[in-house]
């Protein structure tokens, strides 16, 4: 199964998300970038404010491509110990790249005018445009769940099999319309698939 587009991919999600219309202790969070136009299809859909959460990888020095950890914009850290320790990498990196990071994420989120919600004893419908390595997307759960989310829903179009399994045991639900054991990259399974810019994000952010 393909998906044209994000958009078209959070309308099926929102089929499957109906129970959650309406209700008064629920939140759509997406994450930026590529989360955003189904957060926004979602929040209008289901009839629920739409905000966003950080989280980022912390790459290697050695290779931006690959990440020896996360770090989500409320300051939890996940590290890949295994990766550190076989790539010697120092601690000192690991603080000082963590420190970069965050600064950028509190800049983003001011580019974007978007104040955060209380997440207190809310549901978190938390979305994806798609799950790779699950790393950054369990982080984004735990921390949710750290600022006092009372549940969070794992929603994403696609993710490998193993992943979406690993989910279950984390999240509070999981809705993925595909779950691949042969998964390949995510953009793989859309049409349209370009990077967003800062500006469709914003724009999309207004309406909220």
């Amino acid at each position: 199964m393909r998906f044209k587009s994000r958009e078209e991919a959070a309308k099926q999600l929102a089929v499957a998300l109906q129970k959650y219309k309406g209700a008064s202790d629920s939140i759509v969070v997406a994450l930026p970038r590529g989360g955003v136009p189904l957060g926004a299809v979602l929040a209008r859909e289901l009839e629920l404010p739409l905000d966003i959460f950080f989280v980022k990888k912390i790459p290697s020095p050695y290779n931006e491509e690959v990440a020896v950890g996360a770090v989500s914009e409320n300051g939890l850290l996940y590290l890949n110990q295994k990766a550190i320790t076989m790539l010697g990498i120092s601690q000192e990196y690991i603080h000082n790249k963590t420190k970069e990071i965050l600064k950028k994420m509190h800049e983003k989120r001011a580019l974007y005018q978007k104040p955060s919600f209380d997440y207190k004893n809310k549901t978190i419908l938390l979305v994806d445009d798609g799950i790779a390595t699950g790393a950054s997307f369990i982080l984004a759960i735990k921390a949710l769940k750290a600022l006092g989310a009372k549940r969070v829903i794992a929603i994403a179009p696609v993710a490998p099999s193993d992943v979406a399994q690993e989910l279950e045991e984390i999240a509070n639900e999981v809705v993925i319309i595909r779950k691949d054991p042969y998964f390949m990259a995510v953009g793989a399974y859309y049409d349209d698939f370009h990077q967003l810019s800062d500006s469709e994000v914003q724009e999309i952010l207004k309406q909220f």
